[in-house]
């Protein structure tokens, strides 16, 4: 055995096998997320096809909670049928964007990064569902992000209109 200390390398070839045999488990950022409630930060959303040919809005979240933070999740918005619109207007209204034509999201896909979501992942059979709850925070002018407005607050009294 070589004296380690003089050349500064290890030998370790005697724990190869015990190495290669080792069994453990680790979180893959891979990993598919469990159902529950999560809130997620948008990364990055934008227009792609799909293997199909067909049009959809792909956004790329990230946990912020405590146990999973930093794994990624997507969630694709397909741009079909009928009811596919009526669930991509759900969740761009959820994240605070508001369109008044279709045809207008290529150009206000930025207004979508770093707003903070609720979103809650459901399991059904082989599928995960995902759903924008609400939104948590929405990104501030400067580029940080500042907490939504709660909507179930007393106005003060000089928001009356009379």
């Amino acid at each position: 055995m070589m004296d380690e200390k003089d050349n500064g390398q290890f030998d370790l070839e005697q724990y190869d096998d015990e190495y290669s045999g080792a069994q453990c488990e680790i979180d893959s950022d891979d990993d598919e997320l469990p159902p529950g409630k999560y809130q997620m930060v948008t990364e990055r959303a934008e227009l792609q096809f799909s293997a199909k040919g067909h049009r959809m809005l792909v956004w790329r979240l990230r946990v912020l909670a405590p146990r999973y933070a930093g794994r990624k999740h997507w969630h694709r918005n397909m741009i079909i049928t009928k009811d596919n619109l009526k669930w991509l207007k759900h969740d761009l209204l959820v994240a605070g964007l508001e369109l008044m034509k279709l045809s207008d999201l290529p150009g206000r896909l930025d207004e979508l990064c770093d707003v903070v979501l609720e979103v809650q992942l459901k399991k059904k059979g082989d599928m995960t569902n995902t759903f924008f709850n609400r939104r948590v925070r929405a990104p501030a002018a400067g580029g940080g992000s500042v907490a939504a407005p709660s909507g179930g607050s007393a106005p003060a009294d000089d928001d009356f209109p009379f």
